[in-house]
């Protein structure tokens, strides 16, 4: 595995495989499709393309297209390692969120979570850091919803007043299992940004929780804290802000958006970058221009689409920036590589 991979932790993938396994699916095609040899290592973590892999395999195997839904059914809060107990050692739902959203890339470090507390109301957000192909984003949408609802339906013991989901993918065949979830409207096909987006009732979120211990809290965040620093890019900095930026669609990743996924402050991020002899603002300008003109040069999308592909509010600010960095614009650049100038 490379320093700046995305690494996944293996352990839900090891609970889907048990269940599948449990009902006479032969996992062990699975692991051999993905190259992995094995998950019984509690600490094994997958590259995505091994995930993509070993969830193709198992879909094809299964016949099944819902197995995000299913793990997400499985997903226990003691299913997260130390950071499992940790949320059962938190004093209430309110302290469980902040800790989820400070750690959640020990959970799911291809997604990042926001956790907005307002005066009767709160969200919890979840949006890819990068551009997953979309059954991985499918999965893992229903994946995080899944097991979200059923955890929170867990903490409130069934309490929490009927509560909304909105989930940026369109709605899914097995539409009828979603349905079927108590408690919790789903809306699929929000037109917001791309990921999920819960919204409930404050009410509930400062109520002690029952297995409230803060010594063993304290003790498990302290490694939650180690863990993190385990898992950060090692020195390839710059690879991993750059992989990052390239992946984006829709947007332009800001410094402290990517800060936020590593754990670390903006100036840490920033002084490790310059280290390594860039800025960050230099190093965001110099990868959306090339991407432009790769996607440019393609010729499979309008410019108008380009723009908004590169996280830009309108085609007139991807004009300029444009014709500021390379001295034509984006459609005379098209022209001179052979394309058309479609709008």
């Amino acid at each position: 595995m490379k320093p700046n991979e995305l690494s996944i932790p293996a352990r839900y993938f090891t609970q889907l495989l048990d269940h599948l396994e449990s009902q006479g699916m032969p996992c062990r095609d699975v692991l051999s499709a993905a190259q992995i040899r094995t998950l019984n290592d509690r600490h094994a973590r997958l590259t995505l393309p091994q995930v993509r892999a070993l969830l193709t395999e198992a879909a094809r195997l299964s016949g099944r297209q819902d197995l995000g839904f299913e793990l997400g059914r499985l997903i226990k809060l003691n299913s997260h390692d130390v950071l499992g107990y940790a949320f059962l050692s938190a004093p209430t739902i309110d302290h469980l969120l902040r800790l989820a959203a400070r750690y959640y890339r020990l959970m799911v470090p291809l997604f990042t979570m926001r956790y907005i507390r307002h005066a009767t109301s709160a969200e919890v957000l979840f949006q890819p850091v990068a551009n997953l192909p979309p059954d991985v984003f499918a999965f893992y949408t229903d994946m995080i919803t899944v097991s979200c609802h059923g955890q929170f339906a867990v903490l409130t013991q069934g309490r929490q007043p009927v509560y909304d989901i909105f989930l940026s993918a369109p709605a899914p065949p097995y539409l009828a299992r979603y349905r079927e979830l108590r408690g919790v409207r789903v809306h699929f096909g929000d037109g917001g940004q791309r990921g999920i987006r819960l919204v409930f009732d404050a009410c509930l979120l400062d109520q002690p929780l029952p297995m409230a211990d803060l010594r063993a809290l304290r003790q498990a965040e302290e490694r939650c804290k180690q863990m993190m620093d385990e898992f950060t890019v090692h020195g390839n900095w710059r690879d991993w802000v750059e992989m990052m930026l390239r992946g984006a669609e829709d947007s332009q990743p800001k410094l402290d958006e990517l800060a936020a996924v590593l754990n670390v402050s903006t100036r840490t991020l920033d002084r490790h970058l310059a280290r390594q002899g860039v800025n960050f603002r230099t190093l965001a300008v110099q990868i959306r221009n090339e991407r432009a003109c790769e996607l440019l040069a393609g010729g499979k999308s309008s410019i108008s689409q380009i723009a908004y592909r590169l996280g830009y509010t309108d085609v007139a600010n991807f004009s300029r920036s444009f014709r500021k960095v390379n001295g034509v614009s984006p459609g005379s650049y098209r022209a001179g590589q052979g394309g058309g100038d479609a709008a």
